[in-house]
């Protein structure tokens, strides 16, 4: 809905999911959040997946503001299912190869799934030709550097995951179970950062004669574990449950160099250790649900619960030598840039453990007041150690005048407390800027709020999200086998919580001269408000041809526009160097920076052993995030097309596929944008830039 990942709230089997250690401190969208990982969750385990599109933090708590997804798991005994799938785009590049097992095993009176699954992605690269000088001065078009010397696509990554769902009937007559479900998960990538040439001051022609392109290489562990037991008593629904989960980041930096360490390996080196981000929660819930009657249409359901949760951010020093200043002057006698290339490491300044914890208790209450009325009443009381507590309430109603017809509505408030890593992330990194129509290399620093740096830019204490939600939808069902839907809906929000513009320029640096002196700054803000005004319309039809097979249609258009209500006096010291706290580059991401709109399109066809599906999927318009007014560039909506051909022939399933068959690209950059051409396509394309993929599957 055109907001941030952080104001999504995802569920595993109704459990709340850990969010990811990692903050997300580029110019691209979700900037400045922390979403959970979906990547660690395996696909081969996910029986369907459901979707809240109320606001719902007065049910959940803190960051449903945008709604909810419960992904339920697999259940029950099933045989092993083994799956291996591959492919490549037909620009020769990104090989696929992604194999999965999954069996749900007998155990005891339950069961018990497993998976497995292992990822191989090669990445791909749509760079085009650096024109500048490379090696000595005059020989652009006329040198040994292989082009494309940049990388300008998807990261090569290796994934191995494990997961599992139990459920277990503790009595005979199946009224009480002990449930569990978890994994863990390791992932290892590697992208290149922008090329240094060799006659660059970031470089030492005595180690790369050529320049280097400097490697991230992050690995991502993930584990998690929930479990619980329900029952029912006398017509009493409980349910006791504790979660864990843990996600942890470590940087490694690969075919660099930190110029200040000199010309000379030792005491330079190529490969560093950058530090490392790791985020926990622990989560206890205890939950009773129970119907009453009360003289009305329905009976009255009584829910309620309370919830413990508990979080640590820690954020890990990299080696010195990844973030020292050496002191040893660059290849023109200037001062060199200390730090490792590409991701200057975390230094002891950075490095932090913290902690928070939250109480909160919750009612709801529902009851059909007339046969054909609905009426919902939800509320909620949080308290943050941290951010101190909030209530938050929520009413909804359901009108069925006649059995096809539904009308819904509903209005809530919501709450979302900034998270650890927004409070507490603090970096050094490289972040390329325009100066005079070309990226340039800036150090910039992500500076606490609480810190003096920040302070002395005019930052102040981050406070909660406030949020108000109002829905209004219609389901229409005419037809057994046909249903529409369509949801209007509003998302107001107070004090949004925002990365602030990249603060640049002599000035800054004077600013900042006292704490050291770096040649950029930035810190996280309540900055803005917004509203968020969109709807969605679904639409499903089945159709039996019997001799000719039978033929599922699905529709869906969607469309979230955003807009910017309120942006906060620039302070003081940032105004005195004419400084915006809050800036062109931010404000695009936020309105424009991905598709207002979006419609998918697909028909699923199945006779005897034969299936066939196409999916046309339309991106809408988008823009650049630029900040000269005069490079503004507005991306044309684009439409992919997905094919898939499948033959069953128990127990084997054969498909070959292309997604995007019609090798479809989004507009080229231009201006300083595109990098003198190096930046083929924008870094925000919401559908890439890798082109037609085609691939085959196996199932046995």
């Amino acid at each position: 809905r055109n907001l941030g990942p952080d104001q999504l709230l995802v569920l595993i089997n109704g459990k709340r999911r850990h969010p990811s250690a990692l903050l997300n401190a580029n110019n691209s969208v979700g900037r400045g959040s922390s979403g959970v990982d979906l990547n660690a969750i395996p696909a081969a385990l996910i029986e369907r997946i459901e979707i809240l599109r109320d606001g719902a933090a007065a049910q959940y708590g803190s960051d449903a503001i945008a709604g909810v997804i419960n992904i339920v798991l697999k259940s029950g005994v099933d045989p092993v299912t083994l799956n291996l799938k591959g492919g490549a785009t037909t620009h020769s590049d990104g090989e696929l190869l992604d194999a999965s097992a999954t069996w749900g095993a007998p155990l005891g009176r339950g069961s018990v799934n497993l998976v497995a699954e292992y990822r191989d992605r090669q990445p791909t690269n749509r760079a085009g030709r650096d024109p500048r000088d490379q090696i000595v001065a005059g020989d652009a078009g006329n040198n040994a550097v292989p082009q494309p010397s940049f990388h300008w696509g998807d990261s090569e990554a290796q994934d191995l995951i494990g997961f599992l769902n139990a459920n277990i009937p503790l009595n005979d007559d199946g009224t009480t179970s002990f449930y569990a479900f978890g994994g863990w998960s390791r992932r290892t990538g590697s992208h290149g950062g922008n090329y240094r040439r060799a006659i660059q001051d970031t470089n030492w022609p005595q180690i790369y004669p050529l320049g280097y392109l400097p490697l991230i290489e992050p690995t991502v562990e993930d584990y998690s574990a929930a479990g619980g037991v329900r029952g029912v008593v006398n017509n009493l629904f409980w349910d006791l449950s504790a979660q864990y989960g843990h996600n942890r980041f470590d940087f490694d930096i690969r075919n660099s160099l930190n110029v200040s360490l000199g010309p000379a390996i030792p005491p330079n080196k190529t490969n560093f250790y950058a530090g490392s981000l790791e985020f926990t929660h622990y989560t206890a819930n205890a939950d009773l649900t129970r119907e009453f009657d009360v003289g009305l249409a329905g009976p009255l359901n009584i829910a309620g619960g309370i919830e413990y949760r508990h979080e640590n951010f820690t954020q890990i020093e990299g080696e010195p030598d990844s973030y020292r200043d050496g002191g040893i002057p660059n290849q023109f006698g200037r001062r060199a840039v200390p730090g490792a290339q590409v991701f200057p490491g975390f230094r002891p300044a950075n490095a932090v453990d913290a902690n928070r914890h939250s109480y909160a208790v919750y009612a709801d209450f529902e009851a059909d007041v007339l046969k054909p009325l609905r009426i919902g009443v939800a509320g909620r009381f949080e308290d943050f150690s941290d951010f101190g507590s909030t209530t938050d309430g929520k009413i909804t109603l359901r009108l069925q005048p006649v059995q096809p017809l539904v009308f819904r509505a509903a209005a809530s408030t919501g709450f979302r407390a900034p998270s650890l890593s927004q409070a507490n992330f603090s970096s050094v990194q490289t972040t390329f800027l325009p100066l005079n129509g070309v990226l340039t290399p800036f150090e910039v620093a992500t500076f606490r709020v609480n810190s003096a740096e920040a302070r002395a830019l005019g930052a102040t204490d981050l406070k909660p999200e406030k949020s108000a939600n109002y829905s209004a939808g219609v389901v229409i069902d005419p037809i057994p086998a046909a249903e529409f839907t369509a949801d209007f809906w509003r998302i107001d929000i107070d004090d949004r919580v925002t990365l602030s513009s990249n603060f640049t320029g002599p000035a800054i640096q004077e600013l900042l001269a006292p704490y050291g002196g770096i040649n950029g700054a930035r810190f996280f803000t309540n900055t803005i408000d917004t509203r968020t005004d969109g709807f969605d319309l679904t639409g499903r039809y089945k159709m039996d041809w019997r001799s000719a097979g039978r033929a599922d249609f699905t529709a869906a258009y969607s469309r979230a526009v955003t807009k910017i209500t309120r942006v906060s006096p620039n302070p003081a010291p940032l105004s005195a160097v004419q400084t915006q706290l809050f800036d062109r580059v931010v404000r695009r991401l936020t309105v424009c920076g991905q598709p207002r709109d979006n419609l998918r399109l697909g028909v699923d066809w199945q006779k005897d052993r034969l299936g066939f599906l196409v999916r046309e999927s339309r991106y809408g318009e988008y823009c650049s995030v630029t900040n000269p007014a005069a490079e503004d560039q507005t991306f044309s909506a684009e439409w992919l097309t997905d094919v898939e051909l499948s033959y069953r022939w128990k127990p084997l399933t054969f498909a070959v596929g292309a997604q995007n068959l019609f090798d479809r690209f989004p507009d080229r950059n231009t201006g300083t944008d595109a990098n003198l051409g190096i930046f083929t396509y924008p870094r925000t394309s919401p559908f890439g830039m890798n082109g037609r993929f085609l691939y085959s599957r196996i199932s046995y």
